[in-house]
């Protein structure tokens, strides 16, 4: 997750150099191939099968490839790109099923592919010189929040909570997370947020904790750019229970009560973490 905040602070919108273009997009789940760096297993080149099957062919004019004839036939697939994403790479590729996410892609030529393991920095010094575009926006699914715990004792049924900067859903306000706190927003109308106040960048506890009580599907470039007085656009998906959300996992369904001393969670739904 931070990983994709930092790449996004490098790509933006999209970087071109008017031969290629580089964008965040989603990437769904499916069966491909991967070139790794010499130097790095972890990170390399992926290329879907329908992808790779069409540059075989615009290539070679051929369906199939011998094995021995790979090597070469990778070689010439990715020389149209040029040089930075494929100095140092394998030409022996493996089978490899990419997981769902947002992965920074590139397009050039005809070709597409994704870049695997690559960190901002990387990325930042391999587009040196590349200028912005304005690519197809991204949209992230953004957890809302009623607060948040540090506390990493369990919480059992008919057990409450005090929550750490609580917030009172049934006003319209709550808090985006995504990690960390990023702002305090509150429901203006139809779709549209106002951001209250955006936190300031620090460091949580490994083991924190908060309640879910919905979620918003925003752009990403909109996530990175929320300032104080702002507003914006974003789909609301509402929770049918709040849910008690730790190491990514619901630990415990209930219900909120607000006070004028904050906000409590009181847990009626408990999940025995397994042994």
């Amino acid at each position: 997750m931070n990983n994709l905040i930092d790449l996004a602070q490098v790509i933006g919108s999209g970087l071109s150099n008017k031969q290629c273009y580089l964008s965040l997009q989603r990437v769904n789940q499916e069966e491909g191939t991967f070139w790794s760096y010499r130097a790095d297993n972890s990170s390399g080149i992926w290329c879907s099968k329908h992808e790779w099957s069409a540059g075989i062919e615009v290539t070679s004019s051929l369906t199939t490839i011998p094995d021995d004839l790979l090597p070469t036939m990778v070689a010439a697939l990715f020389s149209v790109v040029g040089i930075p994403f494929v100095r140092d790479i394998n030409t022996q590729g493996e089978d490899r099923q990419l997981p769902n996410d947002i992965y920074p892609v590139v397009q050039c030529n005809g070709y597409q592919f994704v870049l695997v393991g690559f960190s901002a920095a990387w990325i930042k010094r391999l587009t040196i010189g590349w200028e912005s575009y304005l690519a197809p926006q991204v949209t992230v699914s953004v957890p809302l929040i009623a607060g948040f715990l540090t506390d990493t004792k369990p919480i059992f049924n008919g057990q409450g909570v005090w929550l750490k900067d609580g917030h009172n859903p049934n006003k319209g306000s709550a808090i985006l997370w995504w990690g960390k706190p990023v702002a305090s927003v509150q429901y203006h109308e139809d779709k549209t947020w106002f951001v209250n106040d955006t936190y300031p960048s620090y460091s949580l506890p490994d083991k924190t904790s908060y309640v879910k009580v919905a979620s918003l599907d925003i752009s990403l470039q909109d996530l990175l750019n929320l300032e104080n007085g702002n507003t914006f656009e974003a789909e609301l998906v509402c929770e049918v229970q709040s849910k008690l959300i730790s190491d990514n996992q619901c630990a415990a369904k209930g219900e909120l009560f607000v006070s004028p001393d904050g906000v409590v969670f009181h847990a009626n739904d408990y999940f025995k973490a397994p042994a």
